[in-house]
């Protein structure tokens, strides 16, 4: 009779001997489960969890669902970029276009990791976890900073000669900070109550013993060395704004601008290489990498405006004005790049301790 890969030959109980092993090893691993993300937390032994194929189906449909709709983005921006200015909101075939990139590659991924949840892939449970996180971390600096310019919202919408009654604003207000709330909190975060579940990655591991490239990194230097990556493809989507950015209180743009990016990509691109290599080197680069780009943008929007950053990306006047309305253009983006920092040197600093284990 075959056995089922979930179900054990033998329970691990049915001896004092293999009692104890067990007892020890989860002893063992214990001080590594402090964090939720981590690739380290325990295996459960075999027949000890409840399969949770079902749940990976599940999400798995959801994933792939997600990235159709996505990928339905692609075709839409670019009609409406057909469609001229004012369906497209005034931004250029070479503002659009990279866009229409970026959604197509949001699809592939969440098809790609869709797909893996079905066939019960480590790999898939361990990027839908780190990804997912991501999303959720980047969710409510996006809350924040709406709840930032929502005063605003109601001003822009005069200054367009829609009037909006009193008594109806906190109404809308709620509608649209619950729609978002949504969209980057409730939706990220019940992916991570479910695949940091142990055992979603108990039943992953039976359905698919074989070690995958995810299983050499600790999930969270993972997260870590995706940012980056995605940090070095930066020189792509900059390509549609002429390559402008702030440098230490100057705009490069043009040629300069896309040296800048170029070396940005080289540097990040060997940084996401290293950092899952758990190379010493990288986690110091990265630190020093932060501090330096972090200071460059405090000293620039000291002396710059949001605006000059804006005109320099050949934003059109009218999507400029309505920014201006809406309260984008009057951020405190040096106390927001201060708190930014602080986050991600925290976050380096709390990671550094994987480099450290396996020292």
């Amino acid at each position: 009779t075959r056995h089922s890969p979930l179900a054990p030959r033998h329970s691990p109980l049915t001896h004092p001997n293999q009692a104890i092993i067990t007892l020890s090893f989860v002893a063992r691993q214990h001080r590594f489960e402090s964090c939720p993300m981590s690739s380290q937390d325990v295996s459960l032994p075999t027949g000890q969890f409840k399969d949770r194929s079902t749940g990976l189906m599940i999400y798995g449909l959801l994933q792939i669902a997600m990235g159709f709709l996505s990928a339905l983005m692609v075709p839409l921006v670019l009609v409406s970029l057909q469609l001229g200015p004012e369906a497209s909101g005034g931004a250029t075939a070479a503002q659009m276009i990279p866009a229409a990139g970026l959604y197509a590659f949001i699809a592939v991924v969440l098809i790609w990791l869709g797909v893996g949840s079905l066939l019960a892939r480590r790999w898939a449970r361990a990027l839908t976890l780190v990804l997912a996180w991501m999303w959720l971390v980047m969710g409510v600096m996006v809350l924040v900073v709406f709840a930032l310019i929502m005063p605003d919202l109601s001003k822009a919408s005069t200054a367009q000669g829609e009037q909006v009654p009193a008594q109806m604003l906190p109404f809308i207000y709620a509608i649209v900070f619950a729609t978002m709330g949504c969209m980057y909190i409730l939706l990220p975060a019940i992916f991570v109550v479910f695949y940091q579940r142990s055992d979603v990655k108990a039943t992953c591991e039976a359905k698919d013993p074989k070690e995958r490239w995810t299983d050499r990194c600790p999930l969270p230097v993972l997260s870590l060395s995706l940012m980056l990556g995605f940090g070095a493809s930066s020189v792509i989507w900059s390509a549609g704004y002429g390559f402008a950015v702030p440098f230490f209180g100057f705009i490069l743009k043009g040629l300069p601008g896309a040296l800048m990016f170029l070396g940005f990509g080289l540097v990040f691109g060997y940084l996401a290489w290293a950092t899952y290599k758990l190379r010493i080197s990288a986690w110091w680069v990265t630190l020093g990498a932060c501090l330096f780009f972090g200071l460059s943008t405090v000293v620039s929007f000291s002396r710059l405006s949001p605006l000059d950053l804006y005109r320099a990306m050949d934003y059109p006047d009218d999507q400029l004005k309505m920014m201006q309305d809406m309260g984008l253009l009057d951020l405190n983006i040096p106390m927001l790049t201060a708190v930014y920092m602080v986050v991600v040197i925290a976050y380096l600093i709390w990671v550094r301790r994987y480099w450290v284990q396996t020292a």
